[in-house]
């Protein structure tokens, strides 16, 4: 497909080269430079981080997931799937804006030409959690899955940040949203009043350890049973924080990885996630790569998923 007719959307640079190659080991980084002409799935880089209240590093996260892409096979033992048939092409990344509402309307714009052209998945790494709403308008998103141990229902008119974009969706007319990972100490009452005044299904973290995953994942797609396009927001402040140390709201007594990776799994065999995000990361406050590389779990996870629809 012809990249220039994206709109805002520079390319991706080329992955390193290895100092040592396996010629059975296909690193994952070198999949999805591969650039097929009829993609099942696109990847899109959104390096902003102009809406996050913390001033972390999120602009970092699209460059930091491609590289630690190098450290991951294609090959899901767990599933035994192979990702190599799956056709996926990195579009490269969104030219963000200063302004949070003139970026998110850069990344629609970008995400609703790539699902056009290709009626591909979509696949945005973030950047802040301001992003999701781009990401969701872009696919004509309706209904909303989100992973994140925050409602993010601060009222946008007072301050459009990365802790308003599920109101400023559901304010825009978005009315079927869940939510799953909510953390206990995490958000003021009157945050948990909203969500329930607006009918949103909320899971919280201690719910999910007292059932499962996968039952939490089932009882959302049931509760969006209407929707034709979900959008799916992976806010890596759900983990706990012992494992994503380089998100800056991330709490302890969050979701384990493990949880996070069978969830994306699941719902990319759900032929109604139209796309989903990955957000809250900050490289630079990162340790070791711990959460830059369970957000690159996440992203393979799902595309797992894809692959067996």
């Amino acid at each position: 497909m012809d990249l220039g007719r994206i709109p805002h959307v520079r390319p991706a640079p080329s992955p390193e080269e290895p100092s040592f190659r396996d010629p059975d080991f296909v690193r994952a980084a070198d999949w999805l430079a591969r650039a097929p002409s009829d993609p099942a799935l696109v990847v899109l880089g959104a390096p902003f981080a102009g809406g996050s209240i913390s001033r972390a590093r999120c602009d970092l996260t699209p460059a930091a997931v491609r590289k630690a892409l190098a450290r991951f096979a294609v090959w899901s033992s767990d599933r035994a799937i192979s990702l190599e048939p799956l056709a996926a092409l990195d579009a490269g990344d969104v030219e963000p804006d200063a302004d949070v509402e003139k970026t998110q309307d850069r990344i629609a714009e970008a995400v609703g030409a790539l699902h056009l052209e290709t009626g591909a998945a979509v696949v945005l790494i973030g950047g802040d959690n301001s992003i999701t709403a781009g990401g969701a308008r872009g696919v004509e998103a309706d209904g909303l899955l989100t992973f994140d141990a925050h409602h993010d229902c601060r009222d946008p008119a007072v301050q459009l940040t990365n802790g308003s974009v599920v109101r400023q969706l559901v304010e825009g007319g978005l009315s079927n949203v869940v939510q799953i990972g909510i953390h206990g100490f995490a958000n003021a009452e009157s945050h948990a009043r909203w969500a329930l005044e607006h009918k949103v299904h909320v899971v919280s973290a201690d719910r999910v350890r007292g059932g499962s995953i996968g039952k939490a994942v089932a009882g959302g797609l049931r509760f969006l049973g209407n929707a034709k396009r979900i959008w799916v927001d992976f806010d890596m402040d759900v983990l706990d924080r012992a494992y994503a140390p380089g998100s800056p709201a991330a709490m302890p007594g969050g979701l384990l990885p493990h949880e996070l990776e069978e969830a994306a799994f699941l719902l990319g065999r759900e032929k109604r996630v139209t796309g989903i995000d990955i957000t809250e990361v900050d490289p630079e406050s990162d340790v070791a790569e711990m959460t830059v590389r369970a957000a690159c779990a996440v992203l393979l996870s799902f595309c797992t998923g894809v692959a067996s629809r």
